[in-house]
């Protein structure tokens, strides 16, 4: 991303923030975690070229043309020749190495883009703290731009180091109010998906109906779709049903038919209709939404939850069906969290179906998962599963009048969100 003419980084606008923290909690020194990712030569050379950014970039300026030893350059440029880097990672380490030549003349544009073509060596590689790191080290090179900015936040988010991450959204939101409606939107939308995360929901609601706001008055109508669905989901999360409901139908409308995030609220959406007990809603989205996704984890979970509407449908023969697939899908994967709660949706729908055995069986396998990974709140649910799988009988929750107009208004819902998942590519 070039810089505009005539701006240097650091000069373009006074920050009135707390600088963004550079570390997360587990870090020793910055890029302790590349190290610990990505351990070997390579590694090394990776740490060794993110450090460098960060010396030049925290020097003073009359301070950098003596920063590096004169012949750190040729060692640099050796070390790269030799640790069989692939092309995509070769050149920008060399644009980096050319950093220690001449650190007083750094065309400033080509360092950021050598930056960020190591993070995206690392986003295709599956290395996250090298994407982050050099991510970072991209932003601090180019303060000014809030893409930028937003881009160190929502990794930092989704690596769940949340003081870095809430910093480097409020400063891409303070960059791009009035330059990037677009980034600045974004960036509200991923501090509410932070502070839902966090457990804070009236927090997260506020920014993200901050972030709504922004997509309607700018007309930013792909991002007003996941202003709504994000709030279904914070609805649904605060119980009420009726609003979560209600937005993702305005989800739905502005996503259009066939838009690829469609999947992704359908079983948002369906997982609502679990809380207020509309099974039989949930169970064809469930089944249009298994056509979109892959073999993996996420595809298991899917169908655990699918087995379990069909359980609280009252479809004796599909909760057969689906179990059957979950259970060998959640009996393939690698122990982690989605597994145990793969585990304890088949568990649940179990309970629904009336059989108490395979719920037990079920939920003992959520709770020894969850033991094992420290997951304290999992394996309380799995407890409360084994609990009702041997006292509970299950009823449908009673609906009023209004309940009923809801229930009337979840199956056109249901409906319309199947016939649009029919138009997602790849089903």
């Amino acid at each position: 991303m070039p810089l505009p003419a005539g701006r240097t980084p650091g000069r373009s606008r006074p920050s009135y923030l707390a600088a963004p923290p550079l570390l997360s909690e587990s870090e020793p020194f910055e890029g302790a975690d590349v190290l610990r990712e990505h351990p070997g030569a390579l590694g090394a050379l990776l740490w060794k070229s993110l450090r460098d950014v960060t010396a030049w970039t925290e020097a003073a300026q009359d301070d950098r043309p003596a920063l590096f030893n004169a012949a750190a350059a040729q060692a640099r440029a050796a070390e790269v020749a030799a640790c069989g880097a692939e092309p995509e990672l070769w050149a920008p380490l060399l644009v980096i190495a050319q950093l220690l030549r001449c650190p007083g003349d750094v065309d400033y544009a080509r360092l950021v883009n050598a930056c960020r073509a190591a993070a995206r060596w690392g986003e295709r590689r599956g290395f996250t703290a090298v994407q982050l790191g050099f991510t970072q080290a991209a932003a601090r090179l180019a303060p000014a731009h809030p893409r930028l900015a937003y881009a160190v936040g929502r990794l930092s988010r989704d690596r769940g180091e949340y003081a870095r991450a809430e910093t480097w959204l409020r400063a891409s939101i303070r960059l791009a109010r009035g330059t990037d409606w677009h980034t600045y939107a974004l960036a509200y939308l991923s501090l509410g998906t932070l502070y839902q995360q966090l457990g804070n929901l009236p927090a997260a609601r506020a920014v993200t109906e901050r972030g709504l706001r922004t997509t309607v008055r700018r007309r930013l109508r792909r991002l007003e779709g996941t202003a709504y669905h994000n709030l279904c989901v914070l609805a649904g999360e605060s119980g009420d049903y009726a609003g979560a409901q209600r937005c993702a139908s305005a989800a739905l409308q502005r996503y259009g038919a066939g838009h690829p995030r469609l999947p992704a609220l359908a079983y948002d959406l369906g997982l609502v209709w679990f809380l207020c007990g509309y099974f039989d809603r949930a169970l064809p989205v469930f089944e249009a939404v298994l056509a979109h996704m892959p073999e993996s984890v996420e595809r298991a979970m899917g169908l655990a939850n699918t087995a379990r509407a069909a359980a609280g449908a009252g479809d004796r023969v599909r909760f057969e069906r689906y179990w059957m697939q979950a259970d060998c899908a959640l009996a393939t994967c690698e122990v982690q969290p989605a597994v145990a709660e793969g585990w304890l949706a088949l568990a649940r729908g179990a309970v629904l179906a009336g059989d108490a055995g395979r719920a037990q069986a079920a939920a003992a396998r959520a709770g020894e998962i969850a033991a094992a990974l420290r997951l304290a709140q999992l394996r309380f649910e799995a407890d409360a599963v084994l609990e009702s799988a041997r006292t509970t009988v299950i009823l449908p929750p009673p609906r009023d009048a209004e309940g009923e107009r809801v229930f009337r208004e979840a199956g056109e819902l249901a409906t319309r969100m199947v016939q649009s998942l029919a138009l997602v590519p790849g089903a």
